[in-house]
């Protein structure tokens, strides 16, 4: 025996709500036959209700439309009318002016100074102890610089790593929104293939259909 708990339950509603355009579809064709064949079903009945179908067929292209420039960011076609509407020439607008600001920043770089030690007297011992100092102080900064070099690599690396990976995530956006448009649209356009379906055959043969339910 099955014990049906809450938790099964809702994985069941969630499991029937999957195909939920195929529901959408479903519901608004049984709908119109319940409305085209039932017991008040007249021809002109059955002409008006394949005619709506075919219409709500034509919306799904709308539909799709809307759908498609939601995905790669674009307003919807109320909000593109209304700016239309708004730009009216005889509408009265508040002029409104924009004053940009311009800021100037100062270029800043590193100044460094270094100086040389010079012998306290003529003498070759005091020459060589100059030699020494100046060497240990060129070595000191030759090293400084190459710290400063590798940091500088090592930022212009994880910089360059950083790009790939944004680059990587923007190529693959681009790739879901290119299948999203080529592919999820399919329903919506199955949706309005089965609505124009079912009413081009109730509009084109509604006096046969209304001789067959008298």
């Amino acid at each position: 025996m099955i014990r049906l708990s809450f938790a099964r339950l809702k994985s069941i509603g969630r499991w029937l709500a999957e195909p939920r355009h195929a529901w959408l579809s479903l519901s608004i064709i049984g709908l119109a036959l319940v409305i085209a064949l039932g017991p008040f079903a007249s021809e002109p009945v059955i002409r008006l209700t394949g005619l709506v179908l075919q219409l709500m067929g034509i919306g799904t292209v709308a539909w799709g439309i809307s759908e498609t420039r939601a995905l790669f960011g674009h307003p919807s076609f109320a909000i593109k009318l209304k700016e239309w509407l708004s730009r009216f020439p005889l509408l009265h607008r508040n002029h409104v002016i924009a004053v940009a600001g311009i800021a100037l920043g100062a270029a800043t770089g590193k100044a460094r100074a270094y100086g040389t030690h010079g012998p306290t007297s003529a003498t070759l011992e005091s020459r060589v102890e100059a030699l020494e100092k100046n060497v240990t102080a060129i070595h000191e900064r030759i090293t400084q610089t190459q710290h400063e070099m590798d940091g500088e690599f090592g930022k212009a690396a994880e910089a360059l790593k950083r790009e790939g990976q944004l680059r990587q995530e923007a190529d693959k956006a681009i790739q879901d929104k290119l299948e999203a448009t080529g592919t999820g649209g399919v329903h919506i356009s199955a949706i309005g293939a089965s609505w124009l379906f079912v009413g081009v055959i109730l509009s084109t043969a509604s006096v046969e259909i209304a001789k067959l339910v008298k």
